[in-house]
């Protein structure tokens, strides 16, 4: 479903882009082109999108024993650049006009334009947004994070155009121009970290990790652990850790405690897939090896 939304979403963002263009060149206004280049934008992303989700939905194999699902990572940032671009884009066309002075015709065809884009942009969040309650996606919530920019851009230029209308206070369309470039570039941060976080294999959340520990030695046979490691994806949390039992628990009953310990986690955290892999061991040997190292040190 969530390939499909983002076909959706590329077809809607370019008749979009369309419609914005033309009028914003009868306009003359910089905010109106601006946005027009953004819907652009937005439909080739989403396009990078549904290509991305393909891939990344596809099964591990011998080569990618992992999956593909890394590669949504990796999209977000190059769309956190591209977003960044068409910021800084409007940046400069909004202070060029604010040192020209243009002023802005075809004021009404501009607003009713720019209202029915809203409510399209409108339609559009909310349908993702549905996806993405039944479809936990990076690439997804960044799909979603370009169109509420958009959605928010679209409003914040029909508000400028209206006060223009009213006042001919054209400098408003640069201003305006400015405070949206600025919003668009924050936002392509955002994406950018979070795609950075998980090519970069970042740890689950403390909170997450703690409780994890709290439910794994609130087993009783659990004597303690150590090397517990963990990462995330959009759709799956990767798990590792060694358990310590006692030297004289046969190998059977640690294996089932083990297996019980996981579905625990499973059930406990069941937004994502869960990837689990625990090591059994009969002693401490985490502290084995920190004191041999400390020894061969002195």
């Amino acid at each position: 479903m969530a390939v499909k939304a983002t076909i959706i979403a590329s077809l809607i963002a370019l008749f979009l882009a369309f419609v914005k263009f033309i009028v914003g060149l009868l306009s003359g206004s910089v905010a109106l082109l601006s946005l027009a280049i953004d819907s652009l934008l937005d439909s080739f992303v989403s396009i990078l999108n549904t290509l991305a989700l393909k891939k990344a939905e596809q099964n591990s194999n011998e080569k990618y024993n992992f999956g593909y699902e890394k590669l949504e990572g990796l999209v977000s940032l190059i769309e956190a650049f591209i977003i960044s671009g068409v910021g800084l884009f409007i940046l400069f066309q909004s202070l060029k006009k604010l040192f020209t002075k243009e002023e802005i015709s075809f004021v009404i065809p501009a607003l009713l334009t720019i209202l029915f884009c809203i409510f399209v942009s409108l339609l559009l969040v909310f349908y993702l947004n549905k996806i993405l309650k039944k479809e936990n996606s990076l690439i997804l919530k960044a799909d979603i994070l370009h169109y509420k920019v958009d959605l928010l851009t679209n409003s914040a230029t029909f508000l400028a155009l209206l006060l223009i209308y009213f006042s001919e206070f054209y400098i408003i369309d640069a201003i305006f121009g400015i405070l949206i470039s600025l919003y668009t570039i924050f936002g392509a941060y955002k994406i950018a970290k979070d795609g950075f976080e998980m090519l970069l294999d970042k740890a689950l959340d403390k909170e997450i990790v703690d409780e994890i520990k709290n439910l794994i030695l609130a087993n009783d046979e659990v004597k303690t652990l150590h090397l517990l490691k963990s990462r995330s994806t959009a759709k799956t949390n990767y798990l590792s850790v060694h358990l310590v039992f006692s030297p004289t628990i046969s190998l059977l009953k640690a294996h089932d405690i083990s297996h019980q310990l996981e579905e625990q986690i499973r059930t406990k955290f069941s937004d994502k897939k869960w990837e689990i892999i625990i090591h059994l061991d009969p002693y401490d040997d985490f502290k084995k090896d920190l004191n041999e190292n400390s020894t061969h040190s002195a």
